[in-house]
């Protein structure tokens, strides 16, 4: 109970902060996976992908991203990641004629809480970001604009059932993250973004699970004279193997 009062106002503060800005309404679709190898106690290796439609939901893709990287386990199974992620901006805004390559390294500390009746994940990543500039419809700029982020996540599961969280069971998922970034050509702000999640988790098996529902998202531009206000429709099948 405690956590959906604290997802609830994730949500509306960031909403009530910007609400005299210009606002600019968003419907897409958002597919992903996300694959975490683990070799032995210590070791392990992280794989993801998502790509995200245009506006309107099924009108054209408009992102796709994908991330690589080496993980560390502790005694108590948290975890230390950093790696290497590519994000392909499609044609659209600004660029209508050509794709737009963001390169970036990335570095997150993952935790756990859970137990019978929740489950309680947490991360704090990094990023360093390198995304190429734009001059015109047609003509990429051959030079790169450096930013960073901090990204705070927390998902919170809560089985549905008496099965718990035993394989072919639901759960409810609840989630939000909350990004803040710095540069040399971001104005004087920190805020990026806020994304809330509410939707199943499905448990596939022991291990994997398929994790299906709706997601806000609330961003403003570098300038932060513009607040974009998406609405997702998310599904992202997780796999642990060697778990």
């Amino acid at each position: 109970m405690k956590f959906v009062v604290i997802w609830v106002a994730l949500f509306v503060f960031p909403l009530a902060l910007f609400a005299q800005k210009m606002v600019v309404y968003e419907q897409q679709i958002w597919t992903g996976y996300n694959a975490n190898i683990k070799f032995n106690s210590r070791w392990g290796t992280w794989l993801d992908g998502e790509i995200h439609t245009n506006d309107n939901y099924f009108n054209n893709f408009s992102q796709f991203t994908l991330r690589f990287a080496g993980t560390y386990f502790l005694k108590n199974n948290n975890k230390f990641t950093a790696g290497y992620g590519y994000t392909d901006y499609m044609p659209g805004e600004g660029h209508k004629y050509i794709s737009i390559p963001e390169h970036f390294i990335w570095e997150q500390f993952q935790w756990f809480n859970n137990s019978t009746k929740y489950k309680l994940m947490q991360w704090v990543r990094l990023e360093q970001k390198w995304k190429e500039n734009v001059l015109n419809d047609s003509t990429a700029g051959n030079n790169y604009t450096n930013t960073y982020k901090l990204r705070y996540n927390i998902f919170y599961s809560l089985p549905l059932s008496k099965m718990g969280f035993s394989p072919k069971s639901l759960s409810l998922a609840l989630g939000d993250e909350f990004y803040l970034y710095y540069g040399t050509s971001i104005a004087n702000h920190l805020f990026d973004q806020n994304r809330a999640f509410v939707g199943l988790s499905y448990a596939v098996n022991k291990h994997d699970n398929f994790v299906f529902g709706y997601m806000n998202i609330l961003q403003q531009n570098s300038t932060a004279t513009i607040l974009k206000i998406a609405s997702v429709i998310k599904a992202t099948l997780f796999l642990n193997l060697g778990y």
